[in-house]
C-alpha cells in the first residue's frame, strides 16, 4: 500500500508507525484505518521487526474519527459505509468493521506500544485500548467524549483495563483523563513527563526487542487468551451489537444533523459546554 495518511519506517528491530494528519490533529479517516492495518501486518510479516511503535506527528497522537470522512473508504466503498442521510448517523456496517481493524494489534503475533501525547480522543482511545501497552505523557488528554450523545463506543475496554467503578465513571460522563490519572486507574502502562515520553518508550521497546519474536508471539497469546477465557472478546462482540443499537437512537441522529446544519466546531462546542471541558474549556 502507498501510504498518504501514516508514515512507515524501521530501525533497529522497531517499526514506527506515525499518523500524519496533523493539520488535522490525525483525525482516524477511513482511508488512515486502512493504512494502519496494512502497516501493522506488514510489520508482523518482517522478520527483523520485533516490536511496533504507534504515535502521531504534530502537536497530539489522534483526535479519533474523522467526522468530516462520512466513513467513506474510496469510491467504490458499499453504501453501507457511509453516513446515512436518512438515518442520520454512521451506518451499523461500521461500527463492525472499526472492531475489526482495531483487533489487528490484539491479534497481531508482535507486540505493538502506543506513544501517547496531546490528545487522545474517541476512536483514538479504542485503537489504543486494544494495543498491548500505552505509554502517556503526563498532560497527555484520553476520553470518549461521544458517549454524551452517540453511544459508548465500538471498543468497550475501560471495564477491562480500569475496573468496573470508574469504568462506569468515565463511561457516564465521557469526560477525560490526563496522563497521570490514566496511569493510576489502569488505563496506561507508564506514564512520563512529555518531553521524556518519546526517550521513555523507545527504551521500553528496545528491552522487549531483546527477546526473540517466536517467545514473545507465544508469551502475548498466553495472556490475551487468558482474557479471552474471561469473556474478553465475547465482550467485544456482545457489546459492539449494543453500540450500533445506541446509534440508532432518535436523539443520536441530532448531532450528525448539528454537524450539517451549524458545522463540526459548533456542534461539538454545543455538545461540550455544559461540562464545560475539551474545546469549550479554553474558552472559560
Amino acid at each position: 500500500m502507498d501510504y498518504q495518511n501514516i508514515i512507515y519506517e524501521t530501525e533497529d528491530r522497531i517499526a514506527r508507525i506515525i499518523l500524519n494528519r496533523p493539520e488535522k490533529m490525525n483525525a482516524l479517516s477511513f482511508a488512515t484505518r486502512l493504512e494502519i492495518v496494512d502497516a501493522l501486518k506488514r510489520a508482523e510479516r518482517d522478520e527483523s521487526v520485533r516490536v511496533v511503535i504507534v504515535k502521531g506527528a504534530g502537536r497530539t497522537f489522534s483526535a479519533g474519527y474523522d467526522l468530516q470522512d462520512a466513513g467513506r473508504a474510496d469510491p467504490n466503498s458499499p453504501p453501507s459505509l457511509y453516513i446515512s442521510k436518512r438515518l442520520d448517523r454512521v451506518s451499523g456496517q461500521d461500527h463492525f468493521v472499526k472492531l475489526d481493524h482495531w483487533m489487528t494489534s490484539w491479534n497481531l503475533l508482535k507486540p505493538v506500544i502506543a506513544q501517547i501525547h496531546g490528545y487522545c480522543l474517541a476512536g483514538a482511545t479504542e485503537m489504543t485500548s486494544l494495543m498491548d501497552m500505552r505509554i502517556v505523557a503526563e498532560d497527555a488528554q484520553i476520553g470518549y467524549p461521544p458517549m454524551r450523545n452517540l453511544n459508548f463506543g465500538n471498543v468497550l475496554m475501560p471495564p477491562w483495563l480500569m475496573g468496573i467503578s470508574k469504568a462506569k465513571e468515565y463511561c457516564f460522563t465521557g469526560d477525560s483523563m490526563d496522563g497521570k490519572e490514566a496511569y493510576r486507574v489502569g488505563w496506561a502502562t507508564r506514564v512520563y513527563p512529555a518531553d521524556k515520553l518519546e526517550e521513555e518508550t523507545e527504551k521500553l521497546a528496545q528491552r522487549i526487542a531483546l527477546v526473540e519474536t517466536d517467545l514473545i508471539m507465544m508469551t502475548k497469546r498466553a495472556i490475551n487468551r487468558t482474557y479471552e477465557i474471561m469473556g474478553l472478546k465475547v465482550a467485544m462482540d456482545v457489546t459492539n451489537d449494543v453500540a450500533v443499537l445506541a446509534s440508532y437512537r432518535e436523539s443520536a441522529g441530532e448531532f450528525q444533523r448539528a454537524i450539517r446544519e451549524k458545522g463540526l466546531k459548533a456542534a461539538l462546542e454545543e455538545r461540550d459546554a455544559p461540562f464545560k471541558d475539551y474545546r469549550t474549556a479554553v474558552k472559560r
